[in-house]
């Protein structure tokens, strides 16, 4: 395979008119945990964003990087309030200027024939410019992370067919850029494990595929920033095991 670099860049306008539940809610949404409240003054949102990416690959390994700026006129958002219904907290949709940017970067090297390493790491940076939360970020603004991955292709185990197993470490930071009143959430570090392989249970047809995965292998607790359940106090799913078979017809 021979060196290769691309460059990709992108200049964008969008617009978007205001849906019915920003304009309309007013009650509570179960699903989200929520109590909504629209607001019929929203103006059409506009947004200006640049992309960049820039990618270079070799016989054994890759890299690649992508930046983007992002600029909100009039960006729409449920704004968190310290007012609750009964229980459940209440939402405003507002709508503020919104400066964002961010990107993420990712390698991949093959250091043996059959190893395969992959990391990666995003992050986005958001501010609002005007209105009630100048100053802050936008609620369930995701925090710092990075993905590392290793795969090992087996040549045959047992009756296994191209065996493959995979480990993801997920590796986040602490999420202390919060909009009042939300809460700070802790970081947080999760190992998946997961197995593939083909059977030939069929002489004559297509082989079987399995999938076995074990999330959270050391069973920790953590909280998602940007998941809904963390708003009332339930932590994401702990040690579970999972199995898939894909019979092709």
């Amino acid at each position: 395979m021979q060196n290769k670099t691309s460059y990709k860049i992108n200049i964008g306008r969008s617009f978007r008119m205001p849906l019915a539940n920003e304009l309309a809610s007013d009650g509570v949404n179960y699903h989200m945990y929520r109590f909504e409240q629209g607001n019929l003054d929203l103006d059409p949102e506009i947004s200006y964003q640049l992309d960049l990416s820039v990618d270079h690959a070799e016989e054994t390994f890759s890299v690649g990087v992508s930046p983007f700026v992002n600029f909100f006129q009039n960006y729409i958002y449920l704004n968190p309030t310290s007012s609750y219904f009964e229980t459940i907290q209440i939402y405003e949709y507002t709508q503020a200027k919104v400066f964002r940017m961010g990107g993420e970067f990712n390698a991949s090297a093959s250091i043996f024939k059959n190893l395969q390493l992959d990391a990666s790491v995003e992050y986005v940076y958001s501010r609002q410019q005007s209105g009630p939360k100048e100053g802050f970020t936008l609620p369930f603004s995701p925090p710092l992370s990075a993905l590392l991955s290793a795969k090992y292709q087996f040549n045959k185990l047992l009756f296994f067919e191209k065996p493959q197993l995979i480990a993801d470490f997920r590796i986040t930071a602490d999420q202390e850029d919060i909009v009042p009143p939300e809460e700070k959430t802790d970081g947080y570090q999760v190992l998946n494990m997961s197995f593939l392989s083909e059977l030939n249970a069929f002489s004559n047809n297509s082989p079987l595929e399995m999938r076995i995965k074990l999330n959270n292998v050391f069973n920790t607790k953590y909280f998602n920033h940007t998941s809904f359940y963390r708003l009332i106090d339930v932590p994401e799913a702990g040690r579970n095991i999972s199995l898939s078979l894909t019979v092709p017809f």
